[in-house]
């Protein structure tokens, strides 16, 4: 076997430009699984690290009240103390349900102003279960929450504008804020900034740009109407693994609360948003590894046809070795190892390209949050398939050659 191993090469160095023509086929196969795998694999772990930083032991619900595009048979849904209540009585697996209002106002310091800032009223943990990070400074204290104090905890970017000098705890910032029409004169409200959070920017919360305020300190600068609607909840529960059966019982509960309106919430997560990204990814994945796949199986078209016409060129050598008393199984052996020594090698220098490539489209084209990284099982998969192909579509030219007639060989 090895010997028949040594003949091939030996074959290939004697027709390079055929050798170089079926490896072609082989090579840009392999190169596309690769490369399709290893994509998938490192936005899928770039998707797996963003979700990791989201809390999947948060869902968020949402009211249509009011909106007469998803009006139902029954009532609308208020977001109120008596909904919380009674949602967190029904549920025992809820741990809290968070409220926040947020309106826009211009941050001002000294000469300095960030125009349309969101200003964000949250209620006491809601930071924290979303584990947000302080870069330096302290949360609000229990006190602050329950007196609505006028205070402020900022994101780093608000910090960097407003605070280029550096430490930002301690000094104040100005809104003017709006409490009645228009054209009435803002009224003037001066922040203590007690901290800095670190970066944080998912799809329920972003921290960068944000300036988070005590939600009772919101309600009193808010206009009544204003202060009073809540159009959205963060629902925390204590184990992420109960979020699917969570969500059922949440709608469940609002449906029966409304009076039969299935439409009274809206019902998301993180875990959602994850499985819906993943299945995305997935038969994206599928489709494009199907349509390398049909590159590797033209490529295998191409070596079975250069096979034929190889058998055909040495039909008086398959002559001579047979007259010499080589069995049928042996030439059969010589072509199969020669077919596959030519995938072999075409699978070989496919996956070093693919991960080439797939290096170099990660590194030019994504995000530098995401990072390469190479699906080695794809691979092996792929290389795996290359030698496969070369073995069945080199069986037929194998089992041509092994039936020649020598004499008949001989005497062409």
């Amino acid at each position: 076997m090895f010997e028949d191993f040594i003949n091939a090469l030996h074959n290939f160095r004697t027709n390079k430009m055929r050798t170089l023509l079926s490896l072609l086929g082989i090579v840009i196969g392999v190169t596309s699984v690769i490369i399709v795998t290893s994509l998938a694999s490192s936005l899928s772990n770039s998707m797996i690290k963003e979700f990791e930083e989201f809390s999947m032991d948060i869902i968020n619900i949402g009211t249509q009240m009011d909106n007469p595009e998803f009006a139902g048979e029954g009532k609308s849904i208020k977001f109120d103390e008596a909904f919380r209540k009674k949602l967190m009585q029904k549920i025992p697996e809820i741990k809290h349900v968070f409220y926040s209002n947020t309106f826009q106002a211009s941050i001002i310091r000294n000469d300095l102003r960030i125009e349309f800032s969101d200003i964000e009223g949250i209620e006491a943990e809601r930071l924290e279960s979303h584990r947000v990070v302080m870069d330096y400074g302290s949360f609000f204290s229990s006190s602050d929450y329950s007196t609505g104090a006028e205070k402020a905890i900022i994101g780093d970017r608000i910090a960097f504008q407003l605070f280029p000098e550096g430490r930002a705890v301690g000094k104040f910032i100005t809104l003017p804020i709006r409490s009645g029409s228009e054209n009435s004169p803002p009224h003037i409200v001066r922040l203590q900034v007690i901290g800095v959070v670190k970066p944080k920017n998912t799809w329920v919360l972003r921290t960068s740009d944000a300036v988070f305020v005590p939600r009772k300190f919101a309600l009193r600068k808010l206009p009544g109407k204003i202060a009073e609607t809540v159009w959205s909840a963060e629902v925390a529960i204590s184990d992420p693994k109960d979020s699917s059966n969570v969500e059922v019982k949440i709608q469940d509960f609002s449906e029966e609360l409304s009076g039969g309106n299935r439409f009274a919430i809206w019902v998301y997560s993180a875990r959602q948003q994850f499985e819906q990204m993943t299945k995305i990814t997935g038969m994206v994945s599928l489709v494009l590894s199907a349509i390398a796949g049909i590159s590797l199986l033209v490529g295998g078209i191409g070596i079975m046809n250069i096979m034929l016409v190889t058998v055909t060129e040495r039909r008086r050598e398959i002559g001579i070795r047979k007259a010499l008393g080589a069995t049928g199984g042996a030439i059969r052996m010589q072509f199969l190892i020669e077919s596959a020594s030519l995938t072999l090698t075409g699978g070989l220098i496919g996956i070093v390209l693919g991960l080439l490539i797939s290096k170099l489209i990660v590194n030019v084209f994504f995000p530098p949050e995401i990072i390469f990284l190479p699906n080695f099982s794809g691979s092996l998969i792929a290389f795996s398939v290359s030698v496969c192909t070369g073995i069945f579509f080199g069986l037929h030219p194998a089992i041509k050659a092994a039936r020649l007639d020598p004499v008949l060989a001989l005497a062409e």
